[in-house]
């Protein structure tokens, strides 16, 4: 038993010797949003492309806080003359973690807040209206990392963001897969 142990400790202690130095980095990433609208039994989902970039810094090889903006494109619902469209951006701000199981490779994860404003856009016929909506909501992000040079990560990461839109019986519902680049220095 103590053997086993002791491998446990060693095997954590040299992954923790193994990750990412402490300091800052930036990203940035492309991938696909999914929409989800939902109103009395009626759901609608619509995908496009969304952009993020992040900025952030780790305390520790495995603990950090990042700073990011993310565009999930638009979503739009149409029938007939009349249409609607969401276009949210959203900005969060999260605690950062990872784990190392090899020096190259990591598991990384994000959970924080978030501040939507999603621009709703209704139009019927000749006739259109704007809104713009603000919400805050819960960030969840998972992911993995590939380091392919000192300094230089390839990124994969799932994030939702929970509610970006609530309403009189209706809510906007909103997640991202991305894949980028993170540079550290």
């Amino acid at each position: 038993m103590k053997r086993i142990i002791l491998a446990a400790v060693a095997t954590l202690a040299c992954n923790l010797a193994l990750a990412a130095e402490p300091g800052a980095y930036v990203s940035a990433s492309i991938g696909q949003a999914e929409q989800k609208f939902s109103a009395d039994g009626f759901d609608v989902s619509k995908n496009d492309t969304a952009f993020q970039i992040a900025g952030g810094y780790r305390y520790t090889p495995n603990v950090g806080v990042e700073l990011g903006y993310t565009n999930l494109g638009k979503a739009e619902i149409s029938a007939g003359g009349d249409s609607v469209s969401a276009k949210p951006q959203v900005v969060h701000l999260a605690v950062t973690g990872s784990y190392n199981l090899t020096p190259e490779f990591a598991f990384t994860g994000k959970l924080g807040a978030a501040h939507t404003r999603t621009k709703v856009t209704a139009r019927s016929g000749t006739m259109s209206e704007s809104e713009t909506e603000s919400e805050n909501s819960l960030v969840v992000g998972v992911g993995v990392s590939y380091k392919v040079a000192p300094g230089v990560d390839v990124i994969a990461e799932y994030q939702d963001f929970g509610k970006i839109v609530k309403g009189d019986g209706a809510d906007l519902k909103a997640h991202v897969v991305s894949v980028g680049v993170r540079y550290s220095f």
